[in-house]
């Protein structure tokens, strides 16, 4: 019997993946409002950003909170990157980026995800959502940055959490996705 269990399990699984797996190749962008949480010895610092990602690699964030960045606009293109900061009126401009951490955008998670023929899938229920749970290695590793984890709503398949555990398997980064919509109407050029 738990042999028949199991290769359900698994078949369900490759199932859930599988409609994960359109979803995610076929979206040409996503907007969403990323509360992020950065854990480090003298406390925690918050951000709430405003997300747009468009396919392959550009993104914009609008900072939302603290109160004393809101406003501040950072686009990258994919080469280059603006930043913009409205209570110092001041715009810089930075070309050939190569050190960019992407693995902080659910976005670049989808592509490495999209990469990998056969992820193991874990199942989670939080309060009556029941997510798909998803853990990489990540791609530039130190003792802060050892894995990422990211839950993902079974029913729509929009991102629920990103994590980043360090090298004892503790979350020093956090995002918690609100309002994630795949190919939002947006005036917003990138």
């Amino acid at each position: 019997m738990s042999l028949f269990l199991s290769s359900c399990r698994i078949k369900h699984d490759n199932n859930i993946f599988n409609e994960f797996q359109k979803t995610i190749n076929n979206f040409e962008n996503y907007q969403c409002i990323s509360n992020i949480t950065v854990k480090h010895d003298k406390g925690d610092t918050f951000y709430k950003i405003k997300e747009t990602f468009v396919k392959p690699d550009k993104f914009k964030l609008e900072i939302i909170e603290p109160k004393e960045s809101k406003g501040c606009i950072i686009i990258c293109d994919g080469n280059k990157i603006f930043l913009k900061h409205p209570g110092i009126e001041q715009s810089v401009s930075l070309e050939n980026i190569k050190t960019l951490d992407k693995e902080l955008f659910v976005g670049y998670f989808f592509e490495r995800l999209s990469l990998c023929e056969e992820p193991e899938i874990l199942e989670e229920k939080i309060d009556e959502d029941e997510y798909i749970v998803f853990e990489l290695d990540m791609t530039k590793k130190n003792s802060y940055r050892q894995t990422q984890k990211v839950w993902i709503n079974q029913k729509n398949f929009t991102p629920y959490k990103l994590v980043i555990l360090d090298d004892n398997g503790s979350i020093n980064f956090e995002v918690i996705y609100e309002e994630f919509n795949y190919d939002a109407e947006t005036d917003e050029k990138i």
